[in-house]
Parts: structure tokens; sequence; C-alpha cells
């Protein structure tokens, strides 16, 4: 009898045990899920940010080109090329922020969050080299519709010159330094997977 009185009491405190250590790992995961969770809201709202203030910035920088009498060849060229980045660069934004939207490393499976992720991370992986191409284009179509507004001599060529180098270095950078924290991100959500069960 008192062997199964000491077995009973094993047992109790054993279902005790597992339940203090699953509450425990939730407690943990919850935790250790937020800092990702902050990431991926805050690479959210820059996706969206970028989304919605490209075309507005360039909108109004060049407000006062949207005239009549700048009617011309080269400004409908400048035009289709600035539409066609702005078009390429909310594209991205978009499919970046719709890919984010659905992340959810709380509730989500690790494996699921980790895919999500990383399929953010490639759409990411190949912006440089798209980038490259549509900066040119993009500084090329700006000047185009702005061209009437431009006193070509000396100073605005080098000061035009070094505006497109520095807008192409500074992308350049930002690009890495965003690219570094998604791979942490990344791998983040995968140290989470000993949590997980």
């Amino acid at each position: 009898m008192e062997i199964e009185e000491l077995k009973a009491i094993w047992q109790n405190y054993d279902s005790k045990l597992d339940n203090l250590e699953k509450l425990n790992k939730k407690l943990i995961m919850d935790t250790l899920s937020k800092k990702p969770q902050k990431k991926i809201n805050w690479m959210k709202y820059r996706s969206l940010y970028a989304l919605i203030a490209t075309p507005i910035i360039i909108l109004v920088a060049l407000h006062d080109c949207w005239k009549i009498e700048n009617i011309d060849f080269k400004f409908i060229i400048g035009c289709f090329l600035t539409l066609i980045t702005i078009v390429y660069l909310c594209y991205v934004e978009f499919k970046s922020f719709m890919i984010l939207k659905d992340v959810d490393v709380s509730n989500d499976s690790i494996i699921e969050s980790s895919k999500k992720v990383y399929i953010f991370k490639s759409i990411y992986a190949n912006r440089l080299k798209y980038d490259i191409m549509s900066y040119p284009i993009l500084f090329s179509g700006v000047l185009l519709i702005a061209w009437k507004s431009f006193r070509f001599d000396t100073h605005t060529i080098l000061y035009m010159s070094a505006l497109f180098i520095v807008a192409l270095f500074w992308g350049i950078k930002q690009y890495k330094r965003r690219k570094e924290k998604i791979d942490q991100l990344h791998k983040e959500i995968l140290d989470l997977n000993e949590y997980a069960n």
C-alpha cells in the first residue's frame, strides 16, 4: 500500500513538474519572441513608409517642374524613367510588407516564421543588383524632369555628380546594414527553436 501511495505521489509531482517545465518554456518563448517580433514590426513599418513616402517625396521635390511650359521630349522621358523606378520600388516594398505582415513569431511555429523571414531575406538579397540599376535610372529621370531648372556649368555638373555618388554609396551602405539586421533576425528566430517544444 505504501508503494502504491508513493507511486501516486510521485506521478502527481512528476505531472506538476512537467506542467511547470511547459509553463517555463512558454514564458521563455513569449519573452524571447518579443525582440524578433519588434524587429519584424519595425521592418514592416519601414517597408510601408518607403511604399508611401517614395512617390510623395519625389512629387513634392519636383513640384516646381510640373508646369505646362516644361513639357518636352526630355520631360516625358524623365517622367517615364522616374515612374518605372517608383513602380519597381513600390512593388518591392509592398511585397516585403505583405510577407512581413504574415509573420507572427509568438503564434506561428518557428519553422513557419523562419520560412517567411527567409523569403523576405531572399527578396532583399536580390535587391542590391536592382538598386544599382534603379539609382541611375531614377537619378536620370529626375534630372530630365528638372532639366529646364538647371543651369549647366562646371559647378552644377560637379555638384550633381557628387550627389549621385553619395546617394549611390549611401544606398549600398544602407542595404548592407539592413541585410545584417535581417540575417540577425533570421538567426534569432532559429534560436527560438530550442524553446519551441
